[in-house]
């Protein structure tokens, strides 16, 4: 937590930062609205803001007012500092974006209370922004395989589709399936299966690169999303899959293989369609054989719908 005192007085400003240090509260001060507004914009931790109503300029009401336009991660929580003590002038400040309210001269025990109601006021805010974190990355994630859901894939998909499209540069997308895994689930067991997933989803989040996006999509089916990257990349991709499953499979007691459908997409056109292509490139290399890859020709099953297929 850091906290700012915003003070045109020199005097006001040295006894404000030397109280609080002797609290074990060390402040940042500075004399007016306009150098306070870019460190506030700035900070990357909570803060108390301790700011008076008369400064120089932009007032400190002012500085409320463009702190709450700011969209800011962490909360400021902001304490006037005046000689003005009118009802009306308690309403003003609060309406303007302050949390709390001191008429100078204050006295000592009550400012070091009010410090420490924002201090807790903000710890509570902390561990909520902390629990909505967690909630968004478990909204996200596939539980077993902790890879992205079909939610958070479509949704990046959006995104790099528009990035592609808007830098001019290709988007690939590769698709596959667990050949037959339906008897891998019938002669191993469920638990033997959901092993399965887990590790094709390792070997595939291992093979990509930094900027590739991994989900798993559904049952046995995943997707990866490659920016920058044509049907080569899609290649090389499978070939690292691949690679790493015939390590497994030497010393695994379970042998496994995948099918894979590569389509450079049409970023023009919406991700619902570029998924059904890569959707329709994987049913043909389940058609042609299973254990291989299938590359979409340009143009082709860009007007497909989603297509169901066997293991």
């Amino acid at each position: 937590m850091r906290i700012l005192v915003v003070e045109d007085s020199a005097v006001y400003r040295h006894l404000l930062s030397t109280q609080l240090a002797e609290w074990g509260f060390p402040a940042e001060t500075t004399p007016d609205a306009e150098s306070a507004l870019p460190i506030i914009a700035a900070a990357e931790v909570p803060m108390v803001l301790l700011v008076d109503w008369e400064l120089p300029g932009m007032s400190g009401l002012q500085l409320l007012c463009e702190l709450r336009k700011l969209h800011l991660k962490h909360y400021v929580y902001a304490l006037v500092l005046t000689a003005r003590s009118g009802k009306d002038d308690v309403a003003e400040a609060l309406n303007a974006g302050a949390d709390d309210y001191l008429v100078k001269p204050f006295h000592e025990q009550e400012f070091q209370a009010r410090i420490r109601v924002a201090t807790r006021l903000l710890a509570v805010h902390e561990e909520l922004i902390v629990a909505n974190e967690r909630l968004e990355c478990l909204a996200a994630q596939d539980p077993l395989t902790e890879l992205f859901n079909r939610r958070a894939l479509m949704s990046a998909l959006n995104r790099e589709r528009m990035r592609a499209q808007r830098k001019q540069y290709p988007l690939t997308l590769v698709m596959c399936d667990i050949d037959k895994f339906k008897e891998v689930n019938d002669a191993h067991g469920h638990g033997t299966g959901d092993e399965v997933l887990k590790f094709v989803a390792r070997d595939l989040k291992q093979s990509c690169r930094g900027s590739d996006f991994v989900a798993r999509i559904g049952g046995d089916e995943f997707l990866v999303v490659l920016p920058d990257s044509d049907a080569g990349g899609g290649v090389a991709l499978v070939t690292r899959v691949q690679e790493r499953l015939r390590e497994r499979n030497a010393v695994l007691p379970v042998q496994v293989s995948l099918s894979f459908g590569i389509a450079v997409i049409d970023t023009k056109q919406s991700e619902y369609v570029a998924l059904a292509k890569a959707d329709a490139a994987l049913y043909e290399a389940k058609h042609e054989g299973r254990d291989r890859y299938y590359i979409a020709k340009p143009g082709e099953n860009d007007e497909a719908s989603s297509s169901s297929h066997t293991n």
